[in-house]
């Protein structure tokens, strides 16, 4: 493997071409900072290793925990330019094997300047962000990708879209949201919500009704019942 791509020094390295591998690998990890990961190698290794991700590269170091006394180790470093990243299999392996295939594939994405940023936040804090739209660009928004879809469909964006528009909710239309989604209730023009909201009125108040008698008739078959059960 060579020197380059690895970051190793090699022993037949003149002073000047160490000093010239010092200064890149500096250069690298002093370079603004994308992603810093620590963590121990899964068993039976006990490595403890380190993941820093920068805007020119990856710096990947380790530190061997071995158990024997006798056993000298000294920590490691590999040093890889941007550009070299995807094609160096080893260090891949290692990431991977260490913190799993998902942050392997990040650690790519950042170097290939790649990563989407946006999709990856919590859903809860896209649907803030989206609150602060305006309606067109929500609209917009969900064309962008599949996770801004399921982001612009939720409803809580929509009784925050609603909540701007319309200054108050009610319980009516809380309930009325339940049964047909907020997005529905949004874009139901004014008359066809106030139909709505009173139909649904008549519906709690027959229902309250029906409610009411039955409880009246369940007294009445108490009440005669007892007087049944009198000698």
């Amino acid at each position: 493997v060579s020197t380059q791509s690895t970051g190793i020094f090699n022993m037949e390295m003149t002073a000047e071409e160490r000093k010239a591998e010092q200064k890149r690998r500096r250069f690298i990890a002093s370079a603004w900072m994308l992603l810093e990961k620590t963590g121990q190698a899964p068993a039976p290794s006990k490595d403890y290793c380190q993941l820093l991700v920068t805007t020119e590269g990856v710096i990947w170091r380790w530190w061997k925990i071995s158990l024997r006394r006798s056993a000298v180790v000294y920590p490691g470093e590999w040093a890889i330019a941007r550009e070299d990243v995807e094609d160096h299999e080893r260090l891949l392996g290692e990431v991977e094997r260490t913190f799993g295939a998902d942050v392997k594939d990040q650690v790519v994405h950042l170097c290939n300047r790649s990563n989407d940023y946006l999709s990856k936040l919590p859903q809860k804090l896209l649907v803030k962000i989206a609150s602060y739209l305006s309606l067109e660009d929500v609209i917009a928004m969900a064309h962008c990708s599949k996770a801004f879809r399921r982001c612009c469909l939720t409803d809580c964006l929509w009784r925050n879209i609603f909540l701007q528009h319309h200054k108050h909710i009610t319980p009516e239309i809380e309930q009325l949201a339940v049964e047909h989604t907020w997005r529905k209730i949004f874009f139901t023009d004014k008359l066809r919500l106030q139909m709505l909201v009173s139909r649904h009125r008549s519906q709690l108040k027959v229902q309250d009704t029906i409610n009411d008698n039955n409880v009246q008739n369940n007294k009445d078959v108490n009440t005669n019942e007892e007087v049944a059960a009198q000698p």
